[in-house]
């Protein structure tokens, strides 16, 4: 997918749903960017070990919170699912991900 596919498939999740709001109060209007590559971090925790991987996602939300930034709404690079990612360790280089929550609105909703 390209930027411009990742919007127009955002733009069709949300459909009529544009007043829509979640329990963190974001604004859909708002917190939309223009889609754009971004490195994020899998990590995997098992036995008390970590093991990370580097997965390169489109980002498409941003949720701007009193603190600062937020959750971010993110999608797979070659597949219509969206997750969430957030600030990981001190030490972590990028964004880690939350988990992957399957459609935009249910992702907003899960923020």
């Amino acid at each position: 997918m390209n930027a411009l596919q990742v919007r127009e498939l955002v733009d069709l999740q949300i459909g009529d749903k544009w007043t829509s709001t979640n329990h963190h109060r974001a604004d859909l209007r708002s917190a939309l960017v223009a889609p754009e590559k971004i490195t994020v971090i899998e990590r995997r925790v098992r036995n008390g070990k970590t093991r990370d991987r580097l997965l390169v996602v489109w980002l498409v939300l941003v949720e701007m919170t009193d603190a600062g930034s937020g959750y971010r709404i993110v999608c797979k690079e070659d597949e219509p699912v969206f997750g969430l990612a957030s600030e990981g360790f001190p030490n972590d280089e990028h964004l880690v991900l939350c988990g992957w929550y399957g459609d935009f609105m249910s992702t907003f909703q899960g923020m």
